[in-house]
């Protein structure tokens, strides 16, 4: 009895398996039903190898710079030691953010506010004894930062960059020379959306934005 319970669980298995690869290659029933995502092999398709934080800065009037997260106030730490608002891959509320702590904090008028993203291999992330039997070179974590978005003294969007992931990613499609003849070769591509005019769309965006980008002196200030 219990060779065939482990005979019918492995043939299950195996047999959803096989159904999830086909779903998957053919475009079959992948998205029919929300189980689907345990099924297909794309269920972890586009994690990071970085690990990144979220810091915005206020610049004042005299140069001086403020670390306004986490909060003077405290942070809600959902999930391990990241913040609430490392959450917020897309900087869709770090405007509100910086306003609602420059409205709750004494400090002289505000000229800029920044927010810089920190990101590092997320191989530093291992604990040191297991970092030892991975590697022999030792630990010594490096993070980059990167300028992301740029607010005015309203917290209003005036200027804005592309994840250092993104940017690194079209800085080394633009440098590789076998991918740059390649876009010479290539043709440009049409867009056909409904409700609108047939428009000619290029191929790849330019890095031109994600270079010159530069992180203000906040520490030490």
């Amino acid at each position: 009895m219990k060779r065939s319970i482990a005979v019918a669980v492995i043939a299950g298995y195996l047999g959803v398996l096989s159904w999830g690869i086909v779903s998957h290659t053919l475009s079959v029933g992948n998205v029919s039903h929300p189980g689907m995502f345990y099924v297909v092999w794309d269920m972890f398709c586009g994690w990071s190898g970085y690990e990144s934080r979220q810091h915005l800065v206020a610049e004042g009037i005299s140069g001086k710079h403020y670390l306004l997260t986490p909060a003077p106030w405290g942070e809600f730490q959902p999930y391990g030691p990241a913040y609430r608002p490392d959450y917020d891959n897309y900087a869709v509320h770090s405007g509100r953010i910086a306003r609602n702590v420059l409205l709750h904090t004494k400090h002289e008028p505000i000229a800029r506010v920044y927010l810089i993203e920190e990101s590092w291999s997320k191989r530093y992330n291992m604990p040191d004894y297991i970092w030892k039997l991975q590697f022999e070179e030792k630990k010594e974590p490096k993070s980059y930062f990167n300028t992301r978005i740029v607010y005015n003294e309203q917290c209003q969007q005036i200027q804005w960059n592309s994840s250092f992931t993104t940017a690194v990613y079209n800085r080394d499609l633009m440098s590789d020379p076998r991918l740059a003849r390649y876009r010479q070769e290539a043709k440009p591509y049409y867009v056909i959306a409904p409700g609108q005019l047939l428009t000619p769309t290029s191929n790849l965006k330019t890095p031109e934005s994600d270079e010159g980008s530069s992180t203000p002196s906040l520490l030490g200030n």
